[in-house]
């Protein structure tokens, strides 16, 4: 009984050991994407970001592609900045066009 609790605590143990290790990678690939997307962006779109452009939000999507998505000063009159980024080259894809 003890063997058994002793493998389901190390089992447990480095399973959330794993889990912690993808979701930092997660976020390190992220970081990058974030910056290749901020980078791209002319300054003028750069000035109007509110708050910090390491902050902006990225979403990996089903085809393997990236969002990033940064808040604006003009969110109200023409929406967010929203940037996709190839999964596999991380070039720009395109700039989606704000109202």
């Amino acid at each position: 009984m003890q063997k058994s609790i002793l493998y389901l605590f190390l089992f447990s143990f480095f399973f959330g050991l794993a889990s912690c290790q993808d979701k930092d990678d997660q976020e390190a690939d992220f970081s990058k994407i974030r910056e290749i997307a901020y980078n791209y962006l002319d300054e003028n779109s750069r000035q109007t970001i509110i708050g910090n452009w390491k902050e902006a939000i990225v979403r990996k999507m089903g085809n393997g592609n990236y969002e990033v998505l940064f808040n604006t000063s003009q969110d109200a009159l023409l929406g967010p900045i929203l940037i996709e980024i190839d999964g596999e080259t991380r070039e720009v894809i395109k700039i989606y066009p704000r109202n």
